[in-house]
């Protein structure tokens, strides 16, 4: 009897050891096809799936202070966003942010519909919320689809999603999307990580968006407004009434000086668009012509029936296949490309047809 008791005794100073334990937080998972409600835990955070968000990575202002930069990614939102109402959440690394945006209107319905009031969680991208990276290329699962990642020096420089595992070609495409080192292009699709949820996100940032009324808690404030009338204080009524006043006072301050920068703000934003377009026409000048790259190409061909059977270009990577009626001569044929000076590291293999070559070149700037 006395053992009986004493194995309860331990039981329940188990269970109320457990009831101490924080319990994990609990996460509110959005996809394209409803939300996933947690279990019991602790705070919030509602998860938007990356198959819902859109990344992009834009360049700070240099030397500019906190405010400004936000100011500065305030505009690229509003210019880069295709939503109506956008949520959005950003992380600052070294010289530039990265930014998920997503359509807000669609969060707010979907937690509606499941009858969650979004304004007491915080919104987050489903990435923020997984564990970072130091280097390298990884695939990673998410809540619907697959997430490719390259990250360097533990920042994230590039992501693309895809609803299915994507093949090598199109994993081929987002290395060299993301300017990744020929020495460390993976050829083959890796195959997908998946990750535990943290505890907090690995953004050094807040989600966008001012503060509202509707999150303080009305509650309290109806307690404290109660409790200063039945008090009777006529001085606080006097510094309610004197603070509403300076209130409106600044909130019409506020309308003028908005007013005069309008223009302002709509011809920066103007001058950042004809930036990104510059920049784009003198991304393309980088490189010659593709006309000029075919004509130096069909002077090294053989005189012997040789022709040019498939040609693939891609931002200074070329791909094409050179057939000829007889076994063509691959060293006499990438020599001359290379001597030529518009192509450099030439890769040729021959295929199944022997009188077939398939050559890869990377082409020469300007």
């Amino acid at each position: 009897m006395f053992e009986s008791y004493q194995n309860q005794s331990v039981v329940l100073r188990l269970q109320s050891l457990a009831a101490r334990l924080p319990r994990p937080r609990r996460l509110y998972l959005e996809t394209a096809d409803g939300v996933q409600l947690p279990g019991p835990g602790r705070g919030g955070y509602w998860i938007v799936s990356r198959g819902l968000c859109r990344f992009f990575r834009v360049p700070l202002l240099a030397g500019a202070a906190r405010a400004s930069q936000l100011d500065a990614i305030a505009l690229e939102i509003r210019r880069l966003s295709p939503f109506e109402k956008t949520g959005s959440h950003f992380h600052f690394a070294s010289g530039f942010a990265g930014i998920w945006l997503w359509d807000e209107r669609a969060t707010h319905a979907a937690a509606a519909s499941v009858g969650v009031d979004i304004a007491r969680l915080r919104v987050l991208p489903e990435p923020a919320l997984l564990p970072s990276s130091q280097a390298g290329l990884r695939l990673i699962e998410g809540l619907e689809g697959v997430e490719g990642q390259y990250w360097s020096d533990g920042e994230l420089i590039a992501s693309r999603w895809w609803l299915r595992l994507p093949d090598e070609r199109a994993w081929l495409f987002f290395q060299r999307g993301a300017s990744v080192a020929p020495e460390q292009i993976s050829p083959g699709v890796p195959v997908p990580l998946r990750l535990d949820w943290l505890e907090r996100p690995w953004t050094k940032t807040r989600s966008s968006g001012a503060f509202d009324l509707a999150r303080l808690d009305t509650r309290a404030m109806a307690a404290v407004v109660a409790l200063l009338v039945v008090a009777g204080y006529g001085y606080y009524a006097a510094q309610y009434l004197h603070t509403k006043w300076s209130l409106a006072s600044l909130s019409a301050e506020i309308d003028t000086r908005s007013a005069a920068i309008e223009p302002i703000l709509r011809a920066r934003s103007q001058a950042l668009d004809n930036l990104t377009a510059i920049q784009s026409l003198n991304e393309l000048k980088r490189f010659p012509g593709q006309l000029a790259l075919m004509a130096r190409v069909a002077e090294v061909l053989p005189a012997t029936g040789a022709r040019l059977d498939d040609w693939l270009y891609d931002r200074g990577q070329l791909e094409l296949s050179i057939a000829g009626d007889q076994p063509l001569d691959v060293v006499r044929l990438v020599r001359s490309l290379e001597a030529s000076g518009y192509f450099n590291t030439v890769a040729a293999e021959r295929t199944a047809n022997n009188n077939t070559l398939r050559l890869r070149a990377g082409v020469v700037t300007q």
